[in-house]
């Protein structure tokens, strides 16, 4: 007996098969080394009866937030554009903080508050193959670099940040 529900395509998904482009933060970019692509619910109700509550979906789809680690370079000029993406989007000192948004600290033509990430999914060939894309992502949260002297190898610093986007995220195949 043949199996006629068999899919077209038997490759897998690899975890290591990606690319980031961060338009405002490109550092972060190169030394991306994860990216959770935000799982999302969608609300429900429920209608109540003689017998048994009935759920109803709901019609309201809320995103987790887009969370990335990246190794920080020596110079920390990637940790340095998500700091000063924050700092400029918060401007906990001054008003003249939020300005420089117009003038991001790295040379990138971005300006404003938000900007927009790709994330390229590759095959197993490590052809590019989709583009997912947030709009006007930013960020909302930095992690913490920890220095030990008493490590006993010698790691890389890798940080943590988290984004929030406006609407939906597309999924493009890449042609």
């Amino acid at each position: 007996m043949a199996i006629n529900n068999q899919p077209d395509n038997l490759n897998l998904l690899q975890t290591v098969a990606f690319e980031t482009n961060f338009q405002r933060i490109p550092n972060c970019s190169y030394f991306c080394q994860r990216v959770s692509i935000p799982g999302m619910v969608i609300g429900s109700a429920i209608q109540t009866t003689s017998f048994s509550d009935v759920p109803v979906e709901g019609d309201k789809l809320t995103f987790d937030q887009l969370n990335i680690s990246f190794l920080v370079d020596e110079d920390m000029q990637n940790y340095q554009e998500v700091y000063s993406w924050l700092v400029s989007i918060s401007f906990p000192d001054n008003f003249d903080q939020f300005t420089s948004l117009k003038k991001p600290p790295i040379n990138t033509a971005i300006d404003g508050i938000s900007s927009d990430v790709n994330i390229i999914i590759h095959t197993n060939k490590a052809n590019p193959n989709y583009n997912i894309t947030f709009k006007d992502a930013f960020p909302i949260s930095l992690g913490s670099i920890d220095f030990d002297a008493t490590v006993s190898s010698l790691e890389p610093i890798v940080v943590e940040a988290s984004f929030l986007f406006t609407s939906v995220f597309t999924i493009q195949q890449i042609t």
